[in-house]
C-alpha cells in the first residue's frame, strides 16, 4: 500500500512538475512573440494574422497583462491598405474604446489613444492626430512609460515634418531617437531615424537626407528586407528629384515601383508612379508623365488626400505646360483641397505659384496678382518656421548631451527610483556646460541667420528671374513695370514700353532643334541688353516674347529705338546663329498718354495697347515695327 501512494505521489509531483514547464514554455514563445511585435522588423500581413492567432491560443484568460498587450497588437495591426480598410479599423478602434474597463492600465490606456490618433492620421484627421499624440505624450510622462514617450513622440514628430513645423519636428524625433537607441530598439531607432532623414529632405537639405537614406537602406539590405529597401529608395529618388537629378530620382523610382507593383501594393506602387511622373515632368517628358499619372489616378482617390494632392499638381502642371488652363485650374482646385486637409503649407506654396502663372498666361492679372500675395504670405509663414528650425538644429548639435542625460534619467527613474537625486546632480552638471556654451551658441545663431538671410535673397533672385536669359522673369518685369508706371503718372513724365517676340519661332525650334531655338532666345537677350543700359529692364514674359520699359522716353524716341533693336537682333542673329537662319522680331509699342480724357488708367492698359500694336505688326507681314493708337 505504501508502495502504491509512493507511486502515486511521484506521479502527482510529475504531472504538477510538467505541466509547470508546458506553462513556462508557453508564456516564453508568447514573450518571444511579443519580443518580435516590439522590435520593429517588418512582417507580412500573413506574418501578423499567424502571430496573433498563437498568442490568442497561448495566453490564459487571467493572464491581464498579456491580454492588454495582446489587445494593444490587434490595434496597432489592423489593416490600412485601403481607405475602406482605415474606415473599417476606426470603427472597431473607438468601438474598443467605448469597452475599456475602468481598472484598465495607464500604459494600456495611453498607448491604444496613441493608436486611434494613429488612424485618425491615416484617414487625413491631421488635427484629431495630433490632438491624440499631444494627449499620449502628456500621459506617458506621467507615468514615465518610456517606451510610450519615444513612440508618441516618433509619430507626433514625423507629422510635424509633413505639416513643415520642422522645429517641433526635429524636437520630438531626437528625443525619440535617444530613447530608442537607449532602449536596444534598433528597428523602431531605423523608422525614426528615416523620419529624421525627411525632416532634412524637406527642410532643404537633401544631401544630409540621402547620407542617412543610404544607411539605412545598407542595414534593410543586410537583413534581406526589400520591402524596406524599396521604401527607402523612393525617398531617396524625393530627395534626388530636390537636387535637380531627376533621372537619378526616376530609377529610384522606378524600382519600387515595380517592387510593390509585384508584390500586390497597388497603392504604393501608385504613389510611386506620381513620384516618377513629377521627375518626368522637370524634363518635360509631358506624354510619359501623363501616362503614369493616369494610372495612378486608377488607384489614388480623394479619401487619399496626401497623395491625391500632389498627383493633382503634376496633372495641372503638364496642363499648364500644354496650354490647357481651364483644365489646370480645374486639377488644382482638388489639390487644394487635399492640401487643406492634409495642413500642407509646402504643398500649397507649389499650388498657389503655379496658379498665379495660370491667371497670368490667361491675362487674368487681378487674380494672378492676389495669388501672388497669398504665395508670398504663406512662404513667409514657412520661412519662419525654417528660422525657428536653425534653433533646434543648434541643439540637435549643442544639446545632444542633454536629451542623453534626460532619456537617461527617464531609464534609470524607470528601473531604480532612488537613483533620481544623483540624475538630478548629474543634470545640474550638464547645465554649466550648457550655460558655457550659450556664448558659442549665440555667436553661431547669428552666422546661421546671416546665412539664411543671404539664402533667402538668393532664393528670390532664382524666384524673379528666368531661367534661360537671366532676364527678369513676368513677374518681376510687370512688378517693375508698376512702379515706373505710378511714377510718372505722379511726376507727369513720359513712360513707353516695347513688346516684341520672335518671328516664326515655333518653324525655328521645329527646323533647327530646341538647343538653337534656346540660342536664338540668348541672342534677343543679348541685343536687348545692348539696347538699354540696365538688363533690369527687359523682361522675357513668355515662350518667345519680350518687353523693354523705357521711362522718361517718348512716341519719338520708342519708336526709333525699337528699329534699332530690331537691327541689334539681326546683326547679333548673324554672330551667333546657323547662315541659313535670319532671326527677326515683331514689336509693338505704346507710350503713355496723359493728356485729359486719353489716360491710361493702368499699366495693364498701357500693356494692352502695346500687345494690340504687336498683333498689327504680325498681321502686318512680321518683321515691322507698329505703334499703338492713342487711348481712349
Amino acid at each position: 500500500m505504501q508502495h502504491y501512494l509512493r507511486y502515486l505521489a511521484i506521479c502527482l509531483m510529475l504531472l504538477i512538475g510538467t505541466h509547470r514547464v508546458a506553462i513556462a514554455e508557453g508564456q516564453a514563445q508568447v514573450d518571444q512573440i511579443f519580443a518580435l511585435f516590439d522590435s520593429g522588423e517588418a512582417m507580412t500581413r500573413e506574418s501578423i494574422e499567424q502571430n496573433l492567432s498563437l498568442l490568442e491560443k497561448l495566453i490564459s484568460s487571467d493572464d491581464v497583462e498579456r491580454i492588454e498587450k495582446l489587445n494593444l497588437l490587434k490595434c496597432w495591426n489592423q489593416p490600412f491598405e485601403t481607405e475602406e480598410d482605415v474606415l473599417h479599423s476606426l470603427q472597431h478602434i473607438e468601438q474598443t474604446m467605448a469597452q475599456i474597463p475602468p481598472n484598465a492600465s495607464p500604459h494600456f490606456l495611453t498607448d491604444f489613444t496613441l493608436c486611434h490618433a494613429w488612424f485618425l492620421q491615416q484617414k487625413g484627421d491631421i488635427n484629431g492626430a495630433m490632438s491624440g499624440y499631444t494627449k499620449s505624450i502628456q500621459s506617458a510622462y506621467e507615468h514615465e512609460d518610456i517606451r510610450l514617450i519615444a513612440d508618441a513622440r516618433s509619430l507626433r514628430g514625423a507629422l510635424y515634418s509633413y505639416i513643415g513645423d520642422f522645429s517641433e519636428a526635429l524636437d520630438d524625433l531626437v528625443t525619440a531617437q535617444g530613447l530608442y537607441e537607449s532602449l536596444n530598439l534598433t528597428g523602431w531607432a531605423n523608422v525614426n531615424l528615416a523620419d529624421i532623414a525627411t525632416s532634412f529632405r524637406r527642410y532643404g537639405d537633401p544631401e544630409s537626407a540621402i547620407k542617412y537614406y543610404n544607411k539605412l537602406k545598407e542595414f534593410y539590405s543586410q537583413k534581406g528586407n526589400k520591402e524596406q529597401v524599396a521604401n527607402v529608395t523612393s525617398d531617396i529618388g524625393i530627395a534626388l528629384d530636390e537636387m535637380g537629378e531627376h533621372e537619378r530620382a526616376i530609377e529610384s523610382f522606378r524600382f519600387s515601383y515595380q517592387y510593390f507593383k509585384e508584390h500586390k501594393y497597388p497603392l504604393i506602387a501608385a504613389i510611386n508612379a506620381t513620384n516618377i511622373a513629377y521627375s518626368l515632368i522637370q524634363l518635360n517628358r509631358l506624354n510619359e508623365a501623363e501616362t503614369y499619372l493616369k494610372e495612378a489616378a486608377q488607384e489614388i482617390t480623394d479619401k487619399e488626400p496626401s497623395a491625391y494632392s500632389f498627383m493633382k499638381l503634376f496633372m495641372a502642371k503638364i496642363r499648364y505646360q500644354q496650354g490647357r488652363y481651364q483644365e489646370a485650374l480645374d486639377e488644382l482646385a482638388a489639390a487644394e483641397i487635399a492640401f487643406r486637409v492634409m495642413h500642407n503649407d509646402r504643398g500649397l506654396i507649389q499650388l498657389l505659384q503655379l496658379k498665379s502663372d495660370i491667371h497670368a498666361a490667361m491675362g487674368d492679372l487681378p487674380s494672378a496678382y492676389q495669388e501672388l500675395q497669398q504665395f508670398i504670405a504663406l512662404t513667409k509663414k514657412v520661412d519662419d518656421s525654417s528660422s525657428a528650425h536653425q534653433t533646434t538644429e543648434l541643439k540637435v548639435k549643442f544639446d545632444t548631451s542633454w536629451i542623453e542625460s534626460e532619456n537617461k534619467r527617464l531609464l534609470d527613474n524607470q528601473k531604480l527610483k532612488e537613483q533620481e537625486l544623483a540624475l538630478l546632480e548629474k543634470n545640474k552638471s550638464l547645465q554649466l556646460i550648457i550655460l558655457l556654451l550659450t556664448g558659442c551658441i549665440l555667436a553661431i545663431v547669428s552666422l546661421f541667420a546671416y546665412k539664411q538671410v543671404h539664402r533667402n535673397r538668393h532664393l528670390q533672385t532664382i524666384a524673379l528671374t528666368d531661367y534661360l536669359t537671366q532676364l527678369p522673369n513676368r513677374r518681376h518685369i510687370y512688378a517693375q513695370a508698376e512702379l515706373y508706371f505710378q511714377q510718372a503718372i505722379k511726376q507727369k513724365t513720359p513712360f513707353s514700353v516695347i513688346i516684341f517676340d520672335a518671328d516664326h519661332f515655333k518653324k525655328i525650334n521645329d527646323n533647327f532643334g530646341h538647343e538653337i531655338g534656346d540660342q536664338a532666345l540668348l541672342t534677343i537677350a543679348q541685343a536687348s541688353q545692348a539696347l538699354t543700359a540696365d538688363r533690369n529692364l527687359i523682361g522675357r514674359i513668355g515662350g518667345e516674347e519680350f518687353l523693354i520699359l523705357l521711362p522718361n522716353t517718348n512716341a519719338e524716341r520708342v519708336w526709333e529705338l525699337a528699329h534699332e533693336l530690331q537691327t541689334l537682333i539681326t546683326r547679333y542673329g548673324a554672330i551667333n546663329l546657323p547662315v541659313e537662319l535670319k532671326l527677326t522680331v515683331s514689336a509693338g509699342v505704346a507710350t503713355l498718354n496723359t493728356e485729359l480724357g486719353k489716360q491710361d488708367d493702368s499699366f495693364a492698359r498701357l500693356l494692352k495697347r502695346a500687345d494690340n500694336a504687336l498683333y498689327d505688326a504680325k498681321n502686318a507681314g512680321r518683321n515691322c515695327v507698329k505703334a499703338a493708337k492713342m487711348a481712349d
